[in-house]
This record gives structure tokens, sequence and C-alpha cells, in this order.
């Protein structure tokens, strides 16, 4: 595996879980405080990166669902971002203004990889 589908794996295997953990670190000591929503938030994005894990290493072993899985994962990643810029219940550095940018970043990212794993020629001969 090289190039661009490496790099995918790396985000999904690496970059997500990563993402997760510094939001369970950072919530973890006011989590009694606020409440079983933000519990909630956090058990749905601890599943988004154990999907996205799953996805990365579908893709790494190269089973022939993994495109299918990956863009289920990015999308899944996608909506997270949105969700804890703009509705979230956990602490965040995110400045006000930057909510908006930082969202469509996210989405517009989670849109080029899907195009990249229904388009590409290397994705089709590696895993049709």
């Amino acid at each position: 595996m090289r190039g661009w589908l490496l790099l995918l794996c790396v985000f999904l295997f690496v970059w997500e879980p990563l993402k997760f953990a510094s939001q369970l670190t950072a919530a973890m000591g006011t989590l009694s405080m606020r409440g079983a929503l933000a519990v909630l938030e956090l058990v749905a994005h601890a599943a988004v990166a154990a999907l996205t894990v799953g996805a990365g290493w579908a893709l790494w072993i190269k089973n022939p669902n993994a495109p299918g899985f990956a863009t289920l994962a990015l999308a899944g990643s996608a909506c997270a971002a949105v969700q804890s810029n703009h509705w979230s219940l956990l602490p965040s550095h995110t400045m006000p203004g930057d909510r908006f940018p930082l969202s469509a970043i996210a989405v517009v990212h989670a849109a080029a990889w899907i195009v990249y794993l229904r388009r590409s020629r290397r994705v089709r001969t590696t895993y049709g």
C-alpha cells in the first residue's frame, strides 16, 4: 500500500482515535457536571473513532468491502466534526468565528476522500 491510500489509512487509523482521545481527556474531569448528554456525545464520538479504525484496518488488509466501509467512516467523521463544532456539551478550544469554516473543511475533506474512493483506478484494482 502506498500513496493516497496509505494517507487515508493513516487518517482513519490514527487521526480520528487521537482526536477522540483528546476530547475524552479534556472532558473527563468535568463529565459529572456536564451530564448524561455529554456522556452520550462521548459515546457517539467513540463509536465514530472505532468505525474509522475498522475502516482503516479494512483498507490496510485489502478487504473487498473496505471502500464502502471507509465511505461510511468518513461520513461519520464529518458528522461528528460538524456536531462537535456547533452543538457540543464538551469543552472546546474552537473560537466562535472558526466553527463554520472548520465544519466546512471537515465536510469537504470527507467528500474529497469519498470521491477518491469511488473514482480512483487504484482503489478499483486493489479492492475490486
